[in-house]
């Protein structure tokens, strides 16, 4: 297992995310806010209920395979996300 923790608050992040697929697979991801391209992803796979942590380059879509079965597990961005930050960088007053 590795020494990497899973945040405190949501202060303390960049991004965060919890989610559990239908297909069994359960993640969660997160970007520290000193280190914005990273991202720490703790998981367990759907098919053989392995918990593991992974850290990578941060960027969704990102798929990557159980270390225990090899199974492949997918992390889409969630339905709307670029629409709304697209909408919050153009956001703003007028000049």
């Amino acid at each position: 297992m590795s020494d990497i923790k899973e945040p405190e608050s949501m202060e303390e992040c960049h991004y965060f995310s919890r989610r559990a697929l239908d297909n069994g697979n359960k993640f969660t991801i997160w970007v520290p806010k000193d280190e914005v391209t990273t991202m720490h992803i703790s998981y367990v796979c759907g098919k053989c209920r392995h918990h593991g942590i992974i850290t990578s380059e941060y960027h969704l879509p990102f798929s990557f395979n159980c270390e225990k079965c090899g199974a492949e597990i997918k992390i889409e961005p969630l339905r709307g996300k670029s629409k709304c930050l697209k909408k919050k960088k153009s956001a703003g007053p007028e000049v």
